[in-house]
């Protein structure tokens, strides 16, 4: 909120929304105001790269008191832009966002979690260095609710090495994120999966021999893990992945995809089953 977060040395231009395009713009969405909420949005303002705009996208049925209520908050700065949408849907919100953007780059952001203060300058860099990147992940540390590090998952590197991990898992954090805006919409942008819209996302991607996936080695996030609702979402995420890896196995028939398909099932049976 305002006068709690970093302020950048070069003055934000007052002007900046109108007069002048972004080089990045973050995508965040909630449907709530809680300190997780603050603590996010302030790990992205702190950025030791300036030149962004900052999108909130607020979903559900109290949108008409949070837009103005957050709007006000962060009304000092104007590399932010809420806007609000009554629809309670994550892929919808996001599509939303992703149309709303005016940067070439598009980084995500989950309410809860906490980007490294260089983690849009590193991102920035490496995809102006290899064009044919479309989206750019990261590894990334586990937090819990206090901020406290649980742990580290190392994500595959390479395109060949996430093509690879796709038919059996989401290789890429998605929160963790880089794209190229131009590319996503070209490829439908978010179109489906309630709890797995971004695996969908890239296995469309994946379809497009030239375009290409990396990770960095390095966590530049900080995913947080909350016990509350894990197992159902997990349940639903399962679901939804197999349902994609079966449309993947109708179109190419590529029999890993129905391997892919029968293991998440399981997996989503096996959730299920638990009290």
């Amino acid at each position: 909120m305002c006068g709690e977060h970093h302020r950048p040395e070069t003055p934000v231009n007052p002007d900046h929304r109108s007069s002048k395009i972004p080089r990045v713009s973050w995508l965040l969405c909630t449907h709530r105001e809680d300190a997780l909420l603050h603590r996010a949005m302030q790990s992205c303002l702190s950025q030791t790269m300036a030149d962004f705009e900052l999108l909130l996208v607020v979903n559900g049925p109290d949108t008409g008191r949070l837009v103005p209520h957050l709007a006000q908050a962060y009304a000092c700065d104007t590399r932010v832009r809420v806007i609000g949408t009554p629809i309670h849907l994550l892929n919808f919100s996001l599509s939303l966002g992703l149309h709303s953007a005016r940067a070439p780059f598009v980084a995500r952001m989950d309410a809860d979690d906490v980007s490294h203060p260089e983690r849009l300058a590193t991102q920035l860099a490496f995809m102006e260095t290899h064009e044919n990147i479309a989206v750019l992940g990261s590894s990334y540390l586990l937090i819990d609710a206090q901020g406290e590090v649980k742990g580290q998952v190392d994500a595959p590197l390479t395109d060949p090495d996430i093509r690879k991990a796709l038919y059996l898992r989401n290789p890429i954090c998605h929160p963790s994120v880089m794209l190229r805006r131009d590319v996503v919409l070209r490829t439908g942008g978010y179109l489906g999966g309630r709890n797995a819209e971004d695996y969908d996302l890239w296995l469309r991607l994946a379809m497009d021999k030239q375009c290409r996936f990396a990770n960095l080695a390095s966590p530049l996030f900080f995913y947080s893990v909350s016990p509350d609702g894990a197992a159902r979402r997990s349940r639903e995420a399962y679901g939804n992945v197999a349902g994609a890896q079966l449309r993947q196995f109708l179109v190419t028939r590529d029999v890993r995809w129905l391997v892919g398909a029968t293991l998440s099932a399981a997996k989503s049976f096996a959730l299920a089953k638990r009290p």
